[in-house]
């Protein structure tokens, strides 16, 4: 039997990279393909994207969290953590089971398998996820640039000669439209907490089909910032890692992501 490892000596693979980042998670494990596979067909139906690529990204903010609150367990030189709020249709918690890795030039650990039947002795529980700060309705909206709609002149062609400063007015409106009527979601962005926001400029008749775009707003003291706008599908996987399940998130953005899900790789994801 070997010593139970020390929750330092779990973390410092993690050291240097930004939270949630995939390449930390793989710098603690190797997660074999046919492991990962199988977490994602034992776990309820959905669209987990290329190679699953958007379930590692939730496992890389899960783990280390899990990590850092001590919920997981020692047991039969196993280390178990429960894969997120993951679970089987059944509505039967999902667990990650980790062994050392003797390779010296590897990952310090890999895991083994997915089960919803470990064998430990005593159950982990999902790690917390930080709190998100409140959203004042009155809040001013600030639009980080004047240029914010360049990268998406095609999806409002009506807004290509509007002088800039009309353009933020219109962005900001529609921002504040969406937060009046609390239709943001949350996210976590490299650890920050922050949300999604739809930004409905050509039609509000349907809050269930997808906006002409996302807004990414971070909370401040008295204000909002809007530091960029993205396809709707784009926001899928931050949104995605921090809801309990698939069908808790809204309507028009699960169907937009299964437009696009096969053609999103996950160096694409990361440039979102």
């Amino acid at each position: 039997m070997s010593a139970e490892p020390k929750a330092e000596d779990l973390l410092r693979p993690f050291e240097g990279y930004r939270p949630g980042a995939v390449q930390g998670l793989k710098q603690f494990s190797f997660v074999p393909d046919e492991v990962r596979d199988r977490l994602a067909s034992l776990a309820l139906d959905e669209d987990w994207g290329e190679n699953n690529f958007v379930l590692v990204k939730y496992l890389a903010v899960q783990v280390p969290l899990s990590l850092q609150q001590g919920r997981y367990t020692w047991f039969n030189n196993q280390l178990t953590l429960t894969a997120g709020t993951l679970q089987t249709r059944y509505g039967t918690p999902l667990y990650i089971i980790f062994e050392r890795n003797e390779r010296p030039d590897a990952a310090p650990w890999f895991m083994r398998i997915a089960t919803d039947r470990p064998m430990a002795d005593e159950l982990p529980q999902p790690a917390n996820l930080p709190d998100w700060p409140d959203i004042a309705l009155n809040s001013e909206i600030v639009i980080a640039h004047e240029h914010i709609l360049d990268d998406n002149k095609s999806r409002v062609a009506f807004l290509e000669h509007t002088p800039p400063v009309a353009q933020m007015c219109a962005v900001a409106g529609a921002i504040q439209w969406s937060i009046h009527r609390r239709l943001y979601i949350p996210q976590l962005y490299w650890g920050t907490t922050s949300y999604f926001v739809p930004v409905y400029l050509t039609s509000r008749e349907d809050i269930t089909a997808a906006p002409d775009l996302v807004a990414p707003v971070q909370v401040q003291p008295g204000y909002l910032v809007a530091r960029t706008l993205l396809e709707p599908y784009m926001s899928y996987a931050r949104a995605r890692v921090v809801a309990p399940r698939a069908d808790q998130l809204p309507t028009w953005l699960v169907s937009a992501w299964r437009d696009h899900s096969q053609h999103v790789s996950e160096e694409e994801d990361e440039l979102a």
